[in-house]
Protein backbone atom coordinates (compact mmCIF):
# COMPACT_ATOMS: atom_id res chain seq x y z
CA UNK A 1 0.00 0.00 0.00
CA UNK A 2 3.13 2.23 -0.45
CA UNK A 3 1.30 4.32 -3.07
CA UNK A 4 -2.05 3.99 -1.23
CA UNK A 5 -3.25 5.91 2.43
CA UNK A 6 -5.32 3.95 4.68
CA UNK A 7 -7.15 6.14 7.13
CA UNK A 8 -9.54 5.57 9.80
CA UNK A 9 -12.05 8.16 9.79
CA UNK A 10 -14.47 8.07 13.35
CA UNK A 11 -16.49 10.30 15.53
CA UNK A 12 -15.55 8.79 19.21
CA UNK A 13 -16.68 9.91 22.66
CA UNK A 14 -14.09 10.39 25.31
CA UNK A 15 -14.31 6.57 26.54
CA UNK A 16 -14.60 5.22 23.04
CA UNK A 17 -18.10 4.81 22.70
CA UNK A 18 -18.86 5.48 18.98
CA UNK A 19 -22.19 3.91 18.82
CA UNK A 20 -25.12 2.20 21.20
CA UNK A 21 -26.91 -0.22 19.29
CA UNK A 22 -26.91 0.89 15.88
CA UNK A 23 -27.31 4.08 16.34
CA UNK A 24 -24.51 6.74 17.05
CA UNK A 25 -25.80 8.84 20.39
CA UNK A 26 -24.68 12.04 19.21
CA UNK A 27 -25.74 14.36 16.29
CA UNK A 28 -23.00 16.99 15.26
CA UNK A 29 -24.20 18.86 11.77
CA UNK A 30 -20.29 20.18 11.78
CA UNK A 31 -18.61 16.55 12.08
CA UNK A 32 -21.10 15.11 9.35
CA UNK A 33 -19.95 17.70 7.23
CA UNK A 34 -16.10 17.67 7.52
CA UNK A 35 -16.35 13.22 6.86
CA UNK A 36 -19.04 14.37 3.35
CA UNK A 37 -16.10 16.68 3.00
CA UNK A 38 -12.81 14.56 3.71
CA UNK A 39 -14.40 11.18 1.84
CA UNK A 40 -16.29 12.69 -0.94
CA UNK A 41 -14.85 10.95 -4.13
CA UNK A 42 -12.56 8.28 -2.23
CA UNK A 43 -12.80 4.86 -1.67
CA UNK A 44 -14.70 3.90 1.73
CA UNK A 45 -14.17 0.55 3.83
CA UNK A 46 -16.87 -0.26 6.07
CA UNK A 47 -18.45 -3.50 7.59
CA UNK A 48 -21.94 -4.60 6.44
CA UNK A 49 -24.00 -3.35 9.28
CA UNK A 50 -22.36 -0.56 8.92
CA UNK A 51 -23.05 0.04 5.69
CA UNK A 52 -26.72 -0.83 5.69
CA UNK A 53 -27.11 2.06 8.46
CA UNK A 54 -25.97 4.63 6.45
CA UNK A 55 -28.26 7.40 5.01
CA UNK A 56 -28.47 7.17 1.02
CA UNK A 57 -26.92 10.99 0.85
CA UNK A 58 -23.76 8.92 1.73
CA UNK A 59 -23.87 6.24 -1.10
CA UNK A 60 -23.48 9.52 -3.73
CA UNK A 61 -19.40 10.57 -4.96
CA UNK A 62 -18.18 7.60 -3.10
CA UNK A 63 -17.38 3.69 -3.79
CA UNK A 64 -17.20 1.34 -1.10
CA UNK A 65 -15.40 -2.14 -0.01
CA UNK A 66 -18.18 -4.07 2.26
CA UNK A 67 -16.54 -6.61 4.82
CA UNK A 68 -19.63 -9.27 5.15
CA UNK A 69 -18.74 -12.33 7.06
CA UNK A 70 -22.56 -13.33 6.07
CA UNK A 71 -24.42 -13.60 2.70
CA UNK A 72 -23.78 -11.10 0.32
CA UNK A 73 -25.69 -8.43 -0.09
CA UNK A 74 -28.33 -6.98 -2.63
CA UNK A 75 -27.61 -3.49 -2.89
CA UNK A 76 -28.98 -2.06 -6.49
CA UNK A 77 -27.81 1.56 -7.29
CA UNK A 78 -24.48 1.87 -5.15
CA UNK A 79 -20.98 1.45 -6.52
CA UNK A 80 -19.38 -0.99 -4.06
CA UNK A 81 -17.53 -4.39 -3.68
CA UNK A 82 -18.35 -7.06 -1.22
CA UNK A 83 -15.61 -9.61 0.74
CA UNK A 84 -15.80 -11.92 3.27
CA UNK A 85 -11.30 -12.05 3.43
CA UNK A 86 -9.75 -9.24 4.82
CA UNK A 87 -6.46 -10.52 3.36
CA UNK A 88 -8.46 -10.33 0.13
CA UNK A 89 -9.15 -6.86 0.58
CA UNK A 90 -5.65 -5.95 1.92
CA UNK A 91 -4.23 -7.55 -1.59
CA UNK A 92 -6.07 -5.79 -3.60
CA UNK A 93 -5.34 -2.57 -1.98
CA UNK A 94 -1.57 -3.37 -1.83
CA UNK A 95 -1.76 -4.34 -6.17
CA UNK A 96 -0.82 -0.69 -6.78
CA UNK A 97 -4.03 -1.65 -9.62
CA UNK A 98 -6.38 0.67 -7.44
CA UNK A 99 -6.59 4.68 -8.96
CA UNK A 100 -7.62 5.71 -5.12
CA UNK A 101 -4.80 7.43 -3.15
CA UNK A 102 -6.84 7.34 -0.02
CA UNK A 103 -8.98 4.53 1.51
CA UNK A 104 -10.79 5.55 4.73
CA UNK A 105 -12.17 2.83 6.74
CA UNK A 106 -15.43 4.34 8.16
CA UNK A 107 -16.62 1.45 10.81
CA UNK A 108 -18.34 -0.24 12.68
CA UNK A 109 -16.72 -0.73 16.23
CA UNK A 110 -15.49 -4.46 14.91
CA UNK A 111 -14.00 -2.77 11.11
CA UNK A 112 -12.12 -0.03 13.52
CA UNK A 113 -10.71 -2.97 15.90
CA UNK A 114 -9.20 -4.89 12.86
CA UNK A 115 -8.37 -2.11 10.36
CA UNK A 116 -6.38 0.23 12.99
CA UNK A 117 -3.06 -2.20 12.71
CA UNK A 118 -2.84 -1.58 8.80
CA UNK A 119 -3.81 1.91 8.87
CA UNK A 120 -1.39 5.59 8.11
CA UNK A 121 -3.31 7.65 9.47
CA UNK A 122 -6.68 8.39 11.75
CA UNK A 123 -8.90 11.64 11.65
CA UNK A 124 -10.77 11.24 15.13
CA UNK A 125 -13.60 13.83 15.99
CA UNK A 126 -13.55 13.81 19.39
CA UNK A 127 -16.86 14.29 21.44
CA UNK A 128 -16.26 15.50 24.98
CA UNK A 129 -18.75 13.50 26.34
CA UNK A 130 -18.70 10.11 27.98
CA UNK A 131 -21.60 7.30 27.46
CA UNK A 132 -22.36 4.80 29.94
CA UNK A 133 -24.53 2.26 27.95
CA UNK A 134 -22.22 2.59 25.06
CA UNK A 135 -21.54 -0.85 23.85
CA UNK A 136 -19.72 -0.26 20.23
CA UNK A 137 -16.25 1.16 20.75
CA UNK A 138 -13.39 2.44 19.17
CA UNK A 139 -9.95 0.37 20.16
CA UNK A 140 -8.12 4.38 21.54
CA UNK A 141 -6.03 1.92 23.33
CA UNK A 142 -4.24 1.03 20.04
CA UNK A 143 -5.04 4.67 18.63
CA UNK A 144 -2.94 5.86 21.67
CA UNK A 145 0.07 3.32 21.33
CA UNK A 146 0.30 2.86 17.88
CA UNK A 147 -0.23 6.90 16.47
CA UNK A 148 1.24 10.36 17.19
CA UNK A 149 -1.21 13.60 17.23
CA UNK A 150 -0.27 15.12 13.79
CA UNK A 151 -2.85 18.19 15.00
CA UNK A 152 -4.99 19.38 17.81
CA UNK A 153 -7.11 22.15 18.81
CA UNK A 154 -9.56 23.67 21.40
CA UNK A 155 -12.78 22.35 21.69
CA UNK A 156 -15.48 23.54 19.78
CA UNK A 157 -19.19 23.92 20.12
CA UNK A 158 -21.71 21.97 17.93
CA UNK A 159 -25.37 23.85 16.45
CA UNK A 160 -26.48 21.13 19.01
CA UNK A 161 -24.29 22.12 22.18
CA UNK A 162 -21.91 19.10 21.55
CA UNK A 163 -18.46 19.85 22.60
CA UNK A 164 -16.00 18.50 19.86
CA UNK A 165 -12.38 18.50 18.11
CA UNK A 166 -10.96 17.28 14.81
CA UNK A 167 -7.36 15.63 15.51
CA UNK A 168 -5.16 14.11 13.00
CA UNK A 169 -3.03 11.13 14.08
CA UNK A 170 -0.17 9.12 12.10
CA UNK A 171 1.05 5.79 12.51
CA UNK A 172 4.46 6.15 14.92
CA UNK A 173 7.41 5.30 12.65
CA UNK A 174 5.20 6.71 9.20
CA UNK A 175 6.95 8.37 6.77
CA UNK A 176 5.85 11.75 7.15
CA UNK A 177 6.63 13.53 9.98
CA UNK A 178 4.77 15.67 12.82
CA UNK A 179 4.70 19.02 12.79
CA UNK A 180 7.07 18.89 16.21
CA UNK A 181 9.13 16.60 14.12
CA UNK A 182 9.52 19.04 11.30
CA UNK A 183 10.08 22.29 13.46
CA UNK A 184 13.09 20.38 15.33
CA UNK A 185 14.48 19.25 12.40
CA UNK A 186 14.37 22.76 11.14
CA UNK A 187 15.41 24.75 14.43
CA UNK A 188 18.49 22.51 14.25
Amino acid sequence: MENMKLIIIAAVALDGTIGIGNDIPWHIPEDFKHFKETTMGNMLLVGATTFQTLPPKAYVGRKFIILNQDEFLDLKGTKYHQFKNLNVVLDLLKNGKNNFNKVYVIGGAAIYDLMIDYCDEAIITWVNKTYLNGDKKFPINKLFTNFTVENDCEWMKSKNNYEYKIMKYLRNGSKEKTKTETEINNDS
